[in-house]
Parts: structure tokens; sequence; C-alpha cells
């Protein structure tokens, strides 16, 4: 059975006792859905060098909020890898250190316990609405800046998965799915709602669906709390596909006795796929 964590927007809160937790967990894959930080360079890449200390393979898909700073966040995960292999090399064993991924457009083929799962990364920094966020900075980095050439992209690494199971990562979710406040990607902002999900990774889940496709569909973006105080969905079955929003913003909280984190947990045993909510206390 494959154990995979979900988590959700940080917006900075993420700390040593997370990293430990985490470290000390049966989890196969860690994802995070982006917005490590709260609007600062300082705050993303504090919470990406904590990111880094990691023990087990992780995907970092970057967030709206990771926009303006995205090379410097890679910077550090690059300046983490080499930290890491120099103890490699003064030590001659093997680190403990896991190769964090910051991810965007690309397709991973990963051995997990129990089976192989393919991760299409979708479009980082994705704000939603139907347009193409922050073209400059995505652009860039990866090398594609319109709506036309990520939706075309996509679908080209959708049609190379080879396994039976794949995994969809964004950090703004696919339209289609509804344009109430309460919907895993409805504009909750807005006085006459809408839906807010992106056309690209939606076009990517359809062919997915036409291939016969195991698909799970993880991102976040969308808060759990709306801004008019109503709860939003986190979790739906689709026409044969299932949607997670791990985006339970902020993930430390108070508890009625103490203090809470939390995150998703994904279970794959077979045909089998359960997924969960887990809160835990800090202490």
């Amino acid at each position: 059975m494959a154990r995979i964590a979900l988590i959700g927007d940080l917006h900075g809160s993420f700390d040593a006792l997370d990293v430990a937790a985490f470290n000390d967990s049966n989890y196969d894959l860690l994802i995070f859905t982006g917005d490590l930080g709260s609007g600062t360079a300082k705050n993303g890449v504090e919470i990406a060098r904590l990111v880094s200390g990691l023990h087990t393979p992780t995907i970092v898909m970057p967030g709206n909020n990771d926009a303006p700073f995205l090379a410097d966040i890679a910077a550090e995960f690059g300046h983490q890898r080499g930290l890491s292999a120099i103890v490699d090399l003064d030590l001659s064993i093997a680190s403990r250190r896991a190769k964090v991924i910051l991810c965007g457009y690309r397709l991973h083929r990963l051995p997990l316990p129990g089976l192989v799962l393919s991760v299409v990364t979708g479009r980082p920094c994705a704000m939603g609405g139907g347009e193409f966020s922050f073209p400059a900075e995505v652009s860039r980095v990866y090398g594609i800046g319109t709506m036309h050439d990520s939706t075309e992209r996509l679908l080209s690494l959708v049609d190379a998965v080879d396994t039976d199971r794949l995994l969809l990562l964004g950090h703004n979710g696919p339209c289609g799915l509804g344009g109430r406040a309460t919907d895993l990607w409805g504009a909750a902002f807005r006085p006459d709602h809408g839906d807010w999900g992106d056309p690209d990774l939606a076009a990517a889940v359809i062919r997915a669906k036409d291939r016969g496709l195991d698909t799970l569909v993880v991102a976040g973006h969308m808060h759990h709390q709306t801004r008019t105080g109503e709860t939003r969905n986190w979790r739906v079955h689709h026409d044969g596909v299932e949607f997670v929003n791990p985006a339970r913003v902020p993930r430390i909280y108070a508890g009625s006795d103490c203090e809470m984190r939390y995150h998703v947990a994904v279970d794959i045993d077979g045909d089998q796929l359960d997924v969960r909510e887990v809160e835990w206390p800090s202490d």
C-alpha cells in the first residue's frame, strides 16, 4: 500500500515540528500545493529551507504567492540539495535528505509500494479565473506563457502516461466542478460567485478520463473557510475522478484543548483509494 500526504497552502504555517513529524511518519510521498510563504521573499525562502529538511520524496507546486520569489525559492531548494551532496561526499553515506522537486509541467513516474504512480504537475502559480497568471515569471522558468501552450503541454504529458493510476497536481484546480461559493474551486470572493477553476487543467482531466486512467486531482488555492464564513467542500468524486483540495488555512490552528495541525492522507491499495483528513496536536 502506498501512503501519500497532501499538505495544502502553507502561508508560512510550517515549522520544525512539522518537519520532525513528517520525518517520523510512514508516508511514501509528500505533496505541497503551494503558497509556501505569505507574500514575502524572506518568508517563502525560510519555508523552502524547512521543507528541504524532509527525508521523504517531496513535490512542491509553486503558488501565486510564490511567483514573485520563484527564483529565490528555487535557488534555496538547489542550495540545500548541494549541501546534502557535500554531506554525502564527506561521510561516504547516502544522505537522509530527499530530493525536493519544485515542480511544474513535468511527468514524474514514481515507484511506490504496491504500484507505480504517474504524477503530472500542472501550471505553477495559477490564480484561477481562466487567465494565465504571472506569464513573465512562468515563461522565464518553465518556457510556457500562454493558456493555449499550457493546455497543449498538459495534454502531451497526460498522453505520455504509461501507468494505470495518475495524480494530477495544480496550485489552483480545474474548472467544471461548480460555481457556488462552497464548491471546491468556486469564487466565494465574488458577489455572483462563479467557477474559478482553470481550463488547462480541466482539459488534462478530460484527456485522462478518455484514456481510462484512474485519476486523482489535487490542488489548493481556494481555502476551506471562505471570506463569507462558509465552509468549502474539500473533496468530491465527479464522473469517475477524485478531486481533493487540502488547503485548510491556516493549517496550524487553535483546537479546543491545544494547537492542531492539518493535512490530508491518501492510501492507495490496489484499486482502493482512501482519502481522509488528518488533524494532529502540536504536543
